[in-house]
């Protein structure tokens, strides 16, 4: 029995003291997320992992594997669920905290008298291609919203709108609306990971050389200003609904005006056939005129209002 006791240990414990040694990096997959009823062992094989891992620095470098599996994990949330199912917030709070155990564990190497510069420029290294990633991740699910089911829906507006359907119209544009509300909650998502995500990063960014420190900024600039550029592709989306807004606003008033215009013109119209009537007394005549003379003036009324709408 006590042999057998053993075989199971070991076959249980031998993997991960085998990956203690090295602690190699690769890409991760997602398999189960925060919101799994069985994501409490993704969990406890990744602390058995960390426990059996003695090296500090193969310790630092496995936070960066624990990084990928979360990002993983945000990805399939993000694209099955929306940015605001309550896994993300799980996934990102974890997220957040390998990066900050890794900044940890090069402090406690410091303290221990050892050089961590190269140590501190390979997990800066591996962090910022994982906020490239994540980046990518919100504004690839950004670009299928407008691509996709946006792109859709506008056709469906034009559609109906050729058919003259305006409830349906009404209907397709309020779904349009919400499409747009959901590309900017990704935005909004993505940038509160991604500032925290940095100033955890930073804490090992300041162990670096000045020169890499230099290198590590002008990069993270250049990183900001693809992002900024991409967000600018993505918020065309949203000015080109707004612009269709308006023509739509300035073709009612210039409607409304066409109809008020129309209609002081049936008026003078009505009036002169009403008083080429003989048989009307003077009151009568008088109290025509009045009545039509209102009219006209109630319609003129309308048609400057939509102008000053319109301005």
């Amino acid at each position: 029995m006590k042999t057998l006791k053993l075989i199971l240990v070991s076959a249980l414990f031998i993997p991960f003291l085998a990956f203690a040694q090295e602690a190699p990096v690769t890409k991760a997959s997602a398999g189960l997320t925060p919101e799994s009823t069985f994501y409490f062992l993704d969990r406890l094989g990744e602390n058995l992992q960390e426990f059996f891992t003695f090296n500090k620095e193969a310790k630092a470098r496995l936070q960066i594997e624990f990084a990928n599996e979360r990002i993983a994990e945000i990805k399939i949330l993000v694209e099955t669920k929306g940015p605001e199912t309550k896994g993300i917030e799980k996934a990102k709070t974890l997220l957040i905290g390998n990066v900050a155990h890794a900044a940890e564990i090069v402090q406690e190497v410091k303290s221990s008298g050892k050089e961590v510069a190269t140590l501190a420029k390979e997990l800066d290294d591996e962090f910022d291609k994982q906020e490239q990633l994540l980046v990518k991740t919100f504004q690839d699910a950004q670009k299928k919203l407008k691509e996709d089911r946006l792109a859709t829906v506008r056709k469906l507006i034009e559609e109906a709108q050729n058919l003259g359907d305006t409830e349906q119209v009404v209907g397709l544009k309020a779904q349009a609306e919400e499409l747009v509300l959901g590309i900017v909650a990704l935005k909004g998502v993505r940038n509160e990971i991604k500032e925290s995500f940095r100033s955890e990063k930073r804490k090992i960014e300041d162990e670096l050389d000045d020169e890499d420190k230099k290198e590590d900024k002008q990069e993270e600039l250049r990183d900001d200003e693809d992002e900024e550029l991409e967000d600018e592709e993505l918020g065309e989306e949203d000015e080109g609904i707004e612009e269709e807004e308006v023509d739509e606003e300035d073709e009612d008033n210039e409607s409304d005006r066409e109809n008020s215009k129309q209609d002081a013109e049936e008026i003078q119209e009505a009036l002169e056939k009403a008083l080429e009537n003989s048989s009307l007394s003077e009151t009568e005549r008088e109290a025509l005129k009045q009545a039509g003379e209102k009219a006209r003036e109630d319609a003129k009324q309308k048609a400057e209002e939509s102008d000053e709408d319109n301005e």
